[in-house]
Parts: structure tokens; C-alpha cells; sequence
């Protein structure tokens, strides 16, 4: 018998979600949270901490990182030291901050594209140059384009690269033998990696996520790991996250800057739920991920059935279905605010993400079962409207 309920339906148009701040007919699943109720010691953690009398500044204690370390240990398999870590309060902030204080204006930044497309404001804000590395499409799957990586990653000009493992949005993970040639590619130049990770405890049928941290050249010293239990426990609101580096002079260097940018100390509530989260979480990461893969396994029945010429890109991880769109021959903003306006659902329009998404849509499936089948058929009637045009 399954231990959490995760068709339990939470109203979160009272609880001033971003997201859910639509009009009752719309059914937004575009942007990258959860509907589910989260795990009950993370509630516990917090109504603890909320009794206390006094919501002063705090520190991050050692059982912060020893939970991080247990956790990525027992689930990932992956060994990391507890004096490696510092806290920030977001991953966004951590690559901002990074960019800010390690690069000079006008250096590149190298990334996979189509990407998350706020990793674009980090470049475009620190006044930095981005050099697009765009991931080849064939056959309905991600690869990395090698010879444009290589020759850009060694460019003299380029001085980070910001890594999205696993990726957002085309759902995809990295192989070892892809991330010891990244690595090493980075190390020629002396690149600062930069590997946001927050993503790697949302798996389909059992895949394993390599980290950059589980590649035996994990030891050079440009290398900065973020990850958080944000997105796997659906926390995102309590601004809380993690760094991890190896090489102690760029560690000080991180946290100096961190301080500078007020983003490296925790708020009165980013910590225990964390420790709850890593604790006591296990077994809701496992029935949450069986509950992803169902909904999954019904979009692509319902899909193959009635949406045919809908291509999902086969994901691994993440919560974010990435949909070829271009059988209908419109761009991605046009078929996202169409289908809005005629269905009220309400997807992310690819281009967000890179000029090369433009012919897909990203489509959040973490959310009720009815939800998942309300979607399809909003997508179903949008799409019979769209082939008696033709």
C-alpha cells in the first residue's frame, strides 16, 4: 500500500502561487513547481521552528551539510565532504553571484541550448557574451554537438561554462564518459564549470544520474557543483540550496562573494525542512517518482492514440515534458497563446528556452492525475481545431 496520496488535490489558488494566479478556468502547467503535498516532517520542521520565540538571523549548522552528505551518499551513491559545502539561499543566485564576481564584462559563457532561460539573464545582467553550444535534434533525442564544443569551449575568450545535468528542458541526463570529456575540455582552458544538479532526484525506470562529481576528474579545481532539495520535495519557496567545491581558495573566493551578494546566509526557515527533507524523505521520493512515471506512461498513451503528431521527446529526469510541435508549422509562442486562449491550458512556449526550441512547448506534469487528463484533453480539442484549418 502506497504511504502518500499524491492524487490529493491542494488548492493553491489561495496560497499566492505564481503559477496559480490564473482565472478559474485556466490550468496553468508551465512553470516549474509541484501540486503535491509536500512531505509531512517537512510541515512538522516547520510549525517546530515557527513555536519558537525568537526569528533572529541564524547560522547553517554542520547537520545542514551532514544531511546533504547522507542523502547524495545513500541515493547517488556519491561521496562528498562536509567542509566542501556553502549554503546559498537559490541556484540562480549561486550562478548569478558566480558570473558577477569570478568573470570580467564581455567574457564568454558557454551553454547547452536550448536551456533554462533564466540562465540567460545571468549572462545578459553580469555583461558577459553568450556563445550558444546548441545540442544537435535527430531522431527525436538530444546529443551534443562535439567539434562547436570543443572549438568553443577553447576559445581564449570563453571563461565558463554553465552545465544543466540533468537538462532543462529536453529531459536528458549526461553519461560518465560525456562528463570526463567535458571536464576535461574545460580544463584545457581553464574554464570555470559551473553544473546545476537541482534536477537529479526526479529519475524514470530506475536511471541513474551521473554527477559531475562522480567523474574520477572531478578534482579540478574550476569546478562548482549547485544542488538543492527544492524541486524533488517541492520547497522552492523556502529559498534554500547548496554549492559544493572542492578547491578550498575558489571555496573562500565563492563564499566571500555569496556574503557580498547577501545570498549566503540562511533564513529563519531554510534549514530544518531541509534536514527533515533528507531524513525522513526516501520513500516519498520513490512513490513521487512511480506517480511521475504514470502520469508519463499516460501522456504517451493518450498521446499515440489521439495527438500523434505531437512528438514527446523521451525524458529521464525532471518533471518537464518537451513536445515537438513543428507537424503544425507554428511557432512555439503563436501555439502556446492559441492554445490559451482556446483551452485555457497553458504551457511554456519553447522559445523561452533558445531560438532552437522554438518549435516545441514545455508542458510541467507534476500535478494530479485529473489534471494530467484534463490537459490532454484541452490539447486534443486545441488540435482537431488546428486540422480542420488545414
Amino acid at each position: 500500500m502506497k504511504k502518500y496520496n499524491f492524487d490529493k488535490t491542494i488548492d493553491r489558488r489561495v496560497t499566492y502561487s505564481f503559477r496559480w494566479n490564473v482565472k478559474d478556468s485556466e490550468l496553468p502547467l508551465n512553470i516549474a513547481d509541484m501540486d503535491f503535498e509536500v512531505l509531512p516532517e517537512i510541515k512538522e520542521a516547520i510549525k517546530k521552528r515557527s513555536e519558537l520565540d525568537c526569528y533572529g538571523y541564524i547560522d547553517t549548522p554542520k547537520e545542514y551539510f551532514e544531511a546533504y552528505v547522507r542523502w547524495w551518499k545513500e541515493r547517488h551513491n556519491l561521496s562528498l565532504d562536509r567542509n566542501w559545502f556553502l549554503f546559498s539561499s537559490s541556484v540562480v543566485g549561486s550562478i548569478d553571484t558566480v558570473l558577477k564576481h569570478l568573470l570580467k564584462e564581455n567574457d564568454q559563457v558557454v551553454m547547452f541550448t536550448p536551456i533554462y532561460n533564466v540562465f540567460y539573464n545571468c549572462i545578459k545582467n553580469n555583461g558577459l557574451v553568450l556563445k550558444e553550444c546548441e545540442l544537435i535534434y535527430r531522431d527525436n533525442e538530444y546529443k551534443i554537438d562535439w567539434d562547436k564544443f570543443e572549438k568553443t569551449i577553447l576559445d581564449k575568450k570563453t571563461k565558463a561554462f554553465i552545465f544543466c545535468n540533468p537538462h532543462n528542458p529536453v529531459g536528458r541526463g549526461f553519461s560518465l564518459e560525456e562528463i570526463n570529456r567535458i571536464i576535461n575540455l574545460c580544463k584545457k582552458n581553464n574554464v570555470y564549470l559551473i553544473s546545476d544538479e537541482i534536477h537529479c532526484d526526479i529519475d524514470y525506470n530506475k536511471s541513474k544520474y551521473v554527477s559531475i562529481f562522480h567523474s574520477e576528474y572531478s578534482t579540478y579545481k574550476n569546478i562548482i557543483l549547485l544542488i538543492s532539495p527544492t524541486k524533488i520535495f517541492n520547497i522552492a519557496g523556502l529559498q534554500t540550496s547548496s554549492l559544493v567545491i572542492k578547491d578550498e581558495l575558489l571555496r573562500q573566493t565563492v563564499q566571500n562573494a555569496l556574503y557580498k551578494e547577501d545570498i549566503g546566509e540562511p533564513n529563519y526557515f531554510a534549514v530544518d525542512p531541509v534536514v527533515a527533507a533528507f531524513t525522513h524523505g526516501k520513500q516519498y521520493v520513490v512513490e513521487l517518482n512511480e506517480y511521475l512515471c504514470e502520469n508519463l506512461e499516460f501522456l504517451h498513451k493518450f498521446f499515440n492514440k489521439f495527438l500523434p503528431n505531437l512528438k514527446i521527446i523521451p525524458i529521464h529526469y525532471t518533471y518537464l515534458l518537451w513536445i515537438d510541435i513543428s507537424y503544425y508549422k507554428l511557432k512555439s509562442v503563436e501555439f502556446a497563446s492559441r492554445l490559451k486562449n482556446k483551452t485555457g491550458l497553458i504551457v511554456a512556449p519553447g522559445k523561452n528556452y533558445g531560438e532552437n526550441g522554438d518549435n516545441f512547448i514545455r508542458l510541467n506534469i507534476a500535478t494530479q492525475r485529473k489534471n494530467i487528463e484534463d490537459a490532454c484533453n484541452r490539447l486534443f480539442d486545441f488540435i482537431k481545431e488546428l486540422e480542420g484549418e488545414k
